[in-house]
């Protein structure tokens, strides 16, 4: 059974990413301080190294990750863990989860 070390809460936000040599739009289908999982019109292979950028609605400017590690893909769905987001959208991501967890009743 796969146990993660930060819950995931459910979302649908329209994200950016960036690889080589593509760049190209996606949703954010479920999201943690730790990583996402999203859905794009193209496959991502596992281990592929992208740049994110994630609009939440709240905030002006999207977040951005400047690398996540594609950790499984299943079609044109996949995992990614956040390997280097700097502080600042590290805390507005933070924020961002807290306040739906707590709409939901999630925590």
């Amino acid at each position: 059974m796969d146990q993660r070390q930060y819950n995931r809460v459910l979302v649908e936000y329209p994200a950016s990413f960036s690889g080589q040599p593509f760049r190209a739009p996606g949703t954010i289908l479920d999201l943690s301080i730790a990583g996402c999982r999203a859905h794009t019109p193209f496959i991502v292979k596992k281990d592929e190294c992208l740049g994110v950028l994630i609009d939440i609605p709240k905030y002006e400017h999207p977040i951005y990750v400047a690398f996540a590690q594609v950790r499984w893909s299943i079609g044109q769905e996949f995992g990614m863990e956040f390997t280097h987001i700097e502080t600042e959208d590290r805390e507005r991501l933070a924020e961002a989860i807290r306040e739906i967890e707590t709409a939901s009743g999630q925590q």
